[in-house]
């Protein structure tokens, strides 16, 4: 073989890795909500105190319309005194995902603005200091603990490698 021949065989095998590579890297982009969620969930354990909500709580309550979204999940606390909730989206595109982020600062403004501090006074701290992450076209928020709200989103890029 030629020097020729062995550049145009070294060239052809790196691109084959790369795009090996390239294929094993992308299960962040494909990554069922449903799964992105069982994660934050096991990593939580808070033992099924935290309940799914339908998309009329969704649309009502958070004022989003998610019918045209990749998928969502929302869940709130269902026992016991506090206001522990989180929800997870998955936009078709990038510019999905920065809407379903405004959508989602703007009902926790909302929720920051509608608060009674007579009400349960030692879970406002969970709302004020709230957070919404962006992974790709994927929508993260939590209004948890920090030690909850760093393991939800710790599990949340996890599942999204």
């Amino acid at each position: 073989m030629n020097n020729k021949g062995r550049l145009g065989a070294a060239v052809l095998a790196l691109v084959m890795v790369m795009l090996l590579c390239a294929c094993g890297s992308g299960k962040g982009k494909d990554v069922p909500v449903d799964d992105v969620v069982a994660a934050v969930d096991e990593a939580l354990g808070k033992d099924d105190s935290l309940v799914a909500v339908d998309e009329n709580y969704i649309k009502g309550y958070m004022k989003m319309d998610v019918a045209d979204y990749d998928g969502f999940t929302v869940k709130i606390n269902a026992y016991g005194a506090n206001i522990d909730e989180y929800g997870v989206f998955r936009a078709k595109d990038s510019s999905q995902a920065k809407e379903i982020k405004s959508a989602v600062e703007s009902y926790l403004q909302l929720r920051v603005d509608s608060w009674m501090d007579e009400y349960m006074p030692e879970e406002k701290p969970k709302l004020t200091a709230a957070e919404v992450k962006t992974n790709g076209n994927y929508v993260m928020y939590s209004i948890l603990s920090d030690a909850d709200k760093q393991t939800a989103f710790g599990a949340f890029d996890g599942a999204l490698k």
